[in-house]
């Protein structure tokens, strides 16, 4: 493909970037994963959908007192939330914050392991991004910010916006850049429909890739025929980046540390009164990075398991993790009366507010790279969290039966899981998703590597995908 392409006159890496962009080239719409790490929990009294009936495909996402989900009520067409998951507990909810996105259950720091981002990556040939505000403070040597893992090590968030978009779009700015993905685009858009056909005969002695290179090929003749396509980046040129030129004209550094570890957990109290402005610059550069299929794979982490950020931006003047999460739990389904879980549904609140502003707003736009389509239709974002309840530390559903009057509505503090998005077609939503006993959540991670056309055989203490939601 490479050698045929090259006796067509395309510079060596038009052609090498030919054959690249050919056997990875899916069938259909693209398909995008974003990972959004919330850290903490959540209490779930102010945090259940309404279920209407026994429908679970009929629920609302804003009648649960503070509502945490409440800001994606207007979007819960695209919405699943899933219940009665659990993750794997080796050495107890802190140590195992290292695993929840792993296919490990080993405590050790840095032993060998996978975060489903880069095995659904290695399946696909594509380095995920893996951005961060303040998922890791200056220094720290503990377990608790690690979550992601390419199954040699650890890999560090970036937690500089301005570093994360300069890398990402840097090459469209200058006009002098080149970018491999542009310029094969721009290469293979010149070939003329009889030497795409002449590329098509040499199909005939290749076997395993054929069905990708003939796809591709002819998504080379539907762009001669006026349709955008896919594969390749959207842009040409750069977004607008508002906040992350906000971040760039405060000139400050790579880590902005939360301050100094106040007790053995490591954890650092302080009050980043960027936090803010940071977390909405990273969204900025996750959403036009997808937008422009400039990353199919993004991490985002706001904040790091255990983080004692001060939330005075969101009108709570308390350090997150003990002061705001280590509240409770009230599970009275009928009256809550507790002011400090109703400050910590506020700042986990807080979070879903950011992710509808952030990411899913700017994903509700005509899909460049699949006309007729919006991004969020060809994209998975997924909103986790390390534990259910930041008080109890559980790492499966628990019910508190001194919580609950009789008889108990639903079960109570379960990890919360979201998606939202359809990746392409291959997810069903709008659905509440519901175990009678604890399930793996690596069901969840094959779930969402099937629908990225990225199938797992079998990942960490998996059974099985979720069928009930795959197309």
């Amino acid at each position: 493909m490479f050698l045929r392409a090259a006796a067509l006159g395309l510079a060596a890496p038009a052609a090498f970037n030919l054959s690249r962009l050919a056997v990875a080239a899916p069938v259909g719409p693209p398909k995008r994963l974003l990972i959004f790490h919330m850290p903490h929990g959540v209490p779930n009294i102010h945090y259940n959908p309404k279920v209407m009936g026994s429908d679970l495909t009929q629920f609302a996402l804003d009648q649960s007192f503070e509502s945490i989900l409440g800001p994606l009520e207007p979007y819960k067409q695209y919405v699943n939330v899933y219940q009665g998951f659990k993750y794997p507990n080796a050495g107890g909810p802190h140590f195992d914050a290292v695993n929840f996105l792993t296919d490990s259950n080993d405590i050790e720091g840095n032993a060998p392991r996978l975060s489903i981002d880069y095995a659904i990556g290695q399946k696909l040939g594509v380095k995920p991004l893996n951005l961060g505000a303040s998922s890791r403070p200056l220094g720290a040597v503990t377990l608790y910010p690690k979550v992601f893992w390419d199954g040699t090590g650890f890999i560090e968030a970036e937690k500089n916006p301005v570093k994360a978009a300069d890398a990402v779009f840097g090459s469209l700015k200058a006009p002098t850049g080149v970018n491999p993905d542009v310029e094969a685009r721009e290469a293979l858009l010149k070939l003329t429909e009889g030497e795409v056909q002449s590329l098509q005969q040499d199909l005939s002695a290749l076997t395993t890739e054929k069905t990708k290179l003939q796809a591709h090929l002819d998504a080379l003749l539907a762009l001669h025929g006026g349709s955008t396509g896919g594969g390749a980046l959207s842009c040409t040129t750069a977004p607008a980046l508002p906040n992350v030129e906000k971040i760039r004209a405060l000139k400050q550094p790579d880590v902005t540390p939360e301050g100094t570890p106040n007790w053995y957990l490591g954890d650092y109290q302080g009050n980043n009164e960027n936090f803010p402005l940071i977390l909405a610059a990273q969204m900025e550069v996750a959403s036009q990075a997808i937008i422009c299929n400039a990353a199919p794979i993004i991490t985002l982490q706001a904040m790091f398991s255990t983080s004692q950020m001060n939330f005075n931006f969101a009108k709570i003047n308390k350090a997150h993790h003990l002061d705001i999460s280590h509240q409770g739990p009230e599970m009275n389904p009928e009256m809550p009366s507790n002011p400090q879980v109703t400050d910590y549904a506020k700042a986990q609140r807080w979070f879903h507010e950011q992710i509808v502003e952030g990411l899913l707003k700017p994903l509700l736009v005509d899909d460049p790279a699949a006309p007729g389509t919006k991004v969020i239709d060809n994209t998975i974002l997924y909103i986790c969290s390390e534990i259910a309840d930041g008080q109890y530390h559980n790492l499966v559903t628990q019910e508190i039966p001194s919580y609950h009057p009789a008889p108990q509505p639903y079960t109570s503090m379960y990890i919360p899981l979201i998606t939202i998005g359809g990746g392409g077609g291959a997810l069903k939503t709008g659905r509440i998703v519901r175990n009678a006993v604890d399930r793996p959540a690596t069901d969840l991670y094959l779930t969402l590597a099937q629908a990225m056309g990225a199938p797992l055989m079998k990942f960490g203490e998996s059974t099985s995908a979720i069928q009930e939601v795959l197309t």
